[in-house]
């Protein structure tokens, strides 16, 4: 009896055929490497924020952050570790004498770095 699926006996596929298999090989390995790279990248970002514990300003006001989560609006000024004064409006005083506002989305850390693109940096604005 003859068995129901493919035959022993197949047509050699031709240069074009072979061409545009190894280019679709070729872009589905880049897809998949770049997507890996992407998802690497924000769950190291995600990560980086989940342990924020600090200052945010969130729609003109001043919110409270602890796990990287807003958890209450500011009601009054708070003092960071390294001495940094934050008020209600967003303006830092540093220890030394320099001023600067935060802008919607910046987040200041409770030692002094500012967060910009996942990773805290000091401060000097």
């Amino acid at each position: 009896m003859r068995s129901r699926g493919w035959s022993r006996r197949q047509e050699s596929p031709d240069a074009g055929d072979v061409a545009l298999y190894r280019l679709l090989e070729k872009f589905l390995r880049t897809s998949i490497y770049s997507t890996v790279a992407i998802l690497l990248a924000l769950s190291i970002v995600a990560l980086a924020a989940a342990d924020i514990d600090g200052l945010m300003m969130h729609d003109g006001k001043m919110m409270m952050m602890k796990a990287g989560h807003p958890v209450a609006a500011m009601d009054h000024e708070t003092t960071l570790s390294d001495g940094a004064v934050v008020e209600l409006d967003g303006t830092v005083k540093s220890k030394d004498g320099g001023t600067f506002r935060l802008r919607n989305g910046e987040i200041i850390m409770m030692d002094g770095h500012l967060m910009k693109g996942g990773k805290a940096v000091p401060m000097c604005h």
